[in-house]
Formats: structure tokens, C-alpha cells, sequence
């Protein structure tokens, strides 16, 4: 894969050639953005690494900067989530406690601020009265004219997205709370789908304040596939 194979290139390089700011985003999103089925455990380790040279990303921000930082560190902690929810396999699952720890202790998301507390458990996240994603794309500075309409496009695309992602995850909510009383639960396919909603549109809105346009398309795309096996189960 593209992103995973730049992501080594990056370790291997050392910390003083890690790239900053979006690009620095961008290559995380990519291993983000994999299907939890397709994670092997080499994959984990290069993110691990990648982490663990945080502190390096983190001088000179701008207030856009701490924004995305903020999106993509909840990104992560869905990430987590939801492998936390897909595998059992006890290499990953030990991997995924170490990088618990790395996302807990970034340091590049706030600024002069408490971090907010990031839940890497499935079976403590509350259950939401609306979805854990936002409607809207972020209001995003600076885009050059000649980006102007992709970026129209893009906006008008998130908001469509969104509405359908929110429609299929308030049906599996209350398909779920309907298993939820005969003692069973939703598929785990359907699960894991479901969960990667708040991920996916993370993604998407801080690709769309660096101005990463592909891959704010790219995120969509994925969520667009995600909302799809969710409604051939649970419906609109």
C-alpha cells in the first residue's frame, strides 16, 4: 500500500526526515484508513514508531494545525476502537495497548491545554443520542481559487455522506438495542462497519483542512462503502 509503504520509509529514515504538518496527517490517515480485517501487526509497529517521535511534530503550529491534530487524535482513539473490537489476536491486541499509550500522551493537539480523555475501549464508549460524527465539514481558510469548486464539491459531498452514515447508524442503534433485549447482538461485521463511521468522517474533515483534497475523497469513498454494508443489514 501506498501509505504504509511511505510510512516506513519515514522509520527507517529516522525522525529528523518525518514529514511535518498535513503531510505528516496524510501518511497517518492512510494506515488509519485500512480495513481492520487487512492490519497485520507489522502495520501497528510502523504506527507505533511513527508515535513515538510525536514530540518532533509539534513546533510551529498553526491554529489549523492544533485543529486536524485534535480530529486526528480522536481518529486514532477510534481507530483503536474499533481494532480493539475486530481482532483477537494477541500480538495485535498487545500492540494496540502500546499505541493506547502513545495517543493518550500526544502532545501536538492542544494548545496550552488539558488533552481531552480518549476512550480506546469499545464496551465503555456511552452510547450517543446522535452520531459520533459531525453533519458538517469544518469551515476550512485559504482555499486557492483554482481548488475553489473541488473543495464546493467535496463539502457538498461530506454533508450527503453524512446524512446517509447518520440514517444507517441511528437504524443499527435501534436494531441493536432491539437484539439487545433477546439477548443477542448485531453482526460483527456490521459492528465494526458502524464504528468506523466516526473514523472515517475524522478523517475526511482534517484531510479537508490540509487541503489534502484525494484523500478527502478517498475518506468519503470509504465511508460511502461502509454506510453500504451497514443499510443491507439494518436498513435506512
Amino acid at each position: 500500500m501506498r501509505i504504509a509503504c511511505g510510512l516506513l520509509i519515514c522509520v527507517s529514515l529516522g525522525i529528523a526526515q518525518i514529514p511535518r504538518g498535513a503531510l505528516w496527517r496524510g501518511n497517518l490517515g492512510g494506515i488509519l484508513g485500512q480495513n481492520p480485517a487487512q492490519v497485520t501487526p507489522g502495520d501497528l509497529g510502523r504506527f507505533e514508531q511513527y508515535l513515538g517521535g510525536a514530540g518532533a511534530y509539534c513546533s510551529a503550529l498553526t491554529p489549523a494545525d492544533y485543529a486536524a491534530n485534535r480530529l486526528m487524535i480522536r481518529s486514532m482513539a477510534a481507530y483503536v476502537r474499533t481494532m480493539n473490537q475486530q481482532s483477537r489476536d494477541p500480538e495485535i491486541r498487545a500492540s494496540l495497548g502500546r499505541l493506547s499509550s502513545r495517543i493518550s500522551g500526544f502532545p501536538c493537539a492542544f494548545a496550552g491545554g488539558q488533552p481531552e480523555p480518549l476512550i480506546f475501549d469499545p464496551a465503555a464508549v456511552p452510547v450517543p443520542a446522535e452520531p459520533p460524527f459531525a453533519m458538517q465539514p469544518p469551515t476550512v481558510d485559504n482555499v486557492a481559487p483554482a481548488d475553489k469548486e473541488t473543495f464546493s464539491d467535496l463539502q457538498a459531498r461530506y454533508r450527503v455522506d453524512a446524512t446517509r452514515a447518520a440514517s444507517a447508524w441511528k437504524s443499527a442503534e435501534v436494531m441493536r438495542a432491539n437484539l439487545a433485549a433477546q439477548g443477542a447482538t448485531l453482526n460483527a461485521n456490521t459492528a465494526v462497519a458502524v464504528s468506523r463511521f466516526q473514523l472515517l468522517f475524522g478523517l475526511a474533515a482534517g484531510s479537508m483542512l490540509d487541503h489534502r483534497w484525494d484523500e478527502v475523497l478517498e475518506h468519503l469513498q470509504a465511508a460511502e462503502a461502509e454506510t453500504a454494508k451497514v443499510v443491507k443489514v439494518v436498513g435506512r
